[in-house]
């Protein structure tokens, strides 16, 4: 009876630590798709900046300004991600662009927005 009770509990402990090593790894794995998505916001911003850094010299003030515009995006952007019909999908993420394009023209100078502006449609 004792051995039985005892190979019983063993099991137990087995079963309970297995659920909370799978239970650990499921939060890890969301942990980095969350960190991920937040990279992409960074990722479009910085290659923007350096786009325009480059060829365009912005100064720490514009730079500051077109990555905020891009972090405060990303947001609004995972939700159109997650939209199902494609013509609705494409309709809010023209917008978005729109309004991604109107803020940059009032952070840009002229010559900073027509090289954007050039660029991103080269792509």
């Amino acid at each position: 009876m004792k051995k039985t009770l005892l190979l019983l509990s063993f099991a137990c402990f087995l079963l309970v630590g297995n659920q909370l090593s799978f239970a650990q790894s499921q939060l890890e794995q969301e942990k980095t798709v969350v960190k991920s998505a937040d990279d992409s916001a960074k990722k479009n911003a910085l290659k923007v900046i350096n786009l325009l850094e480059r060829e365009a010299k912005l100064d720490a003030k514009q730079k500051t300004k077109v990555y905020d515009i891009f972090v405060g995006v990303n947001k609004k952007m995972k939700g159109i991600e997650a939209i199902e019909d494609a013509t609705e999908r494409k309709a809010k993420e023209a917008k978005i662009q729109n309004y991604i394009n109107q803020k940059l023209q009032m952070v840009l100078t002229e010559k900073q927005y027509a090289l954007y502006s050039k660029k991103m449609t080269a792509e």
